[in-house]
């Protein structure tokens, strides 16, 4: 059975189909089923926002932020210069600053958040985080690369951070974010419309019961930024295929 944290977000539309001649199609085309369904995919920027103070209620800060406000259904978060988590592999200094809003997970789950950062300066970000203790975690983000401009970034670290760019998305200022776990196994993808996700990374960490799961806001170098969260969610599920991530 699926425990769902905060409820889903998905419009479907019954339709009985009688007799009708689709649109464009010929009168010898095959007609679709008496009775079927449409899936509507919403843009995000059509999206009605669902984070709430019983949301945050439930969720505790790692690091907190000196100033946040929850408003129309989103979380706005300030964050200041020098926030981050990163692992440094060539000089082996930690930074381990960043605001990270999580809660404790046992078992597997998909977590989803749609985020929307403020890309005013270099690496500022809005990313779903795993966090087993200072040298395990993974950040998974929406981030204004020093590369790329504004990608999709993932952060593996196990004692050290690596650092991977992955799709850019330039014309774009909120995305959502998917992150699973499988066991000690973790993918992660990203949608524009809060499906048909693809996946940018597999990969592990430690065995463990218990992670953090939740969202995490920076600034590393920039002045302060103020970031938003429009939804986080987590459902306690095993996926079938870690791949497809359902």
């Amino acid at each position: 059975m699926e425990r769902i944290k905060n409820f889903n977000y998905r419009i479907i539309i019954p339709i009985i189909i009688i007799g009708t001649v689709i649109s464009g199609c010929k009168k010898n085309d095959a007609l679709p089923p008496a009775e079927s369904e449409i899936i509507i995919k919403v843009p995000s920027d059509e999206y009605t926002p669902d984070f709430t103070e019983e949301s945050l209620n439930e969720l505790i800060w790692m690091n907190e932020p000196n100033s946040y406000e929850i408003k129309d259904g989103s979380m706005r978060v300030t964050v200041e210069k020098g926030t981050d988590f990163f692992n440094n592999p060539e000089d082996l200094s930690v930074t381990a600053t960043a605001p990270f809003l999580f809660q404790e997970m046992t078992g597997d789950f998909v977590a989803t958040a749609l985020v929307k950062p403020d890309f005013t300066s270099m690496w500022n970000a809005v990313a779903l985080m795993v966090h087993i203790d200072d040298d395990h975690w993974i950040k998974f983000a929406f981030e204004n690369s020093d590369a790329t401009g504004k990608s999709i970034v993932s952060v593996v670290t196990k004692g050290v951070s690596d650092d991977a760019n992955g799709v850019i998305l330039r014309s774009d200022n909120e995305i959502w974010l998917k992150l699973v776990r499988k066991n000690n196994i973790y993918s992660m993808f990203w949608s524009k419309y809060g499906s048909d996700y693809k996946m940018v990374r597999l990969t592990t960490l430690p065995e463990t019961d218990s992670v953090k799961i939740g969202v995490e806001f920076q600034s590393p170098v920039g002045d302060s930024a103020t970031h938003t969260l429009h939804s986080f969610k987590v459902v306690e599920t095993t996926v079938e295929d870690l791949r497809k991530g359902k």
